[in-house]
């Protein structure tokens, strides 16, 4: 996990749904205040089922889960302070 600033990077292309969401749920509960974002990179070269997992991901940090404008294999999920 790496962080700069308010943003943390989370990279599971190429893992099983189940254990992404529960590596992504992790790290959301454990984020530091402050933490604005986490850009979440999933891939998009073998099927959607990661992106689409991410983005249906809920949890009372989470304010927004958006695509990234930047790589279409990242999704931005927009944290609550």
């Amino acid at each position: 996990m790496a962080k700069t600033n308010s943003t943390i990077r989370v990279d599971i292309h190429g893992m099983y749904v189940e254990d992404a969401m529960e590596l992504l749920r992790a790290r959301i509960e454990r984020a530091p205040r402050g933490t604005e974002k986490i850009v979440v990179v999933h891939g998009y070269n073998r099927g959607t089922a990661l992106k689409e997992a991410v983005r249906r991901l809920r949890s009372p940090r989470i304010v927004e889960i958006a695509p990234s404008f930047v790589n279409e294999g990242e999704t931005v999920i927009w944290l609550r302070s």
